[in-house]
């Protein structure tokens, strides 16, 4: 189980000026999930994980946009 941080693209669909333009941010988001896997193109994290090794809610992200991966549970008991 991880928190990842990263940053999301966003539109902003109206006429605007270069000078507002310049006052935008990139969106930053943090997601927890199960690491998947993670590559130079993609970070694959899933939000949950059932018994039959099955995941569900799955998210992409691109690895370049990551900010930052904490691991939060090295292990569990069952």
């Amino acid at each position: 189980m991880i928190l990842i941080e990263w940053h999301d693209a966003k539109f902003f669909p109206a006429t605007c000026s270069e000078e507002d333009i310049r006052t935008y941010k990139m969106a930053s988001f943090k997601s927890l999930g199960y690491l998947i896997s993670r590559d130079d193109i993609t970070t694959i994290i899933a939000a949950e994980h059932n018994d039959q090794d099955e995941y569900r809610d799955v998210t992409l992200i691109p690895s370049g946009s990551v900010i930052s991966i904490h691991e939060l549970i090295t292990s569990f008991l069952v």
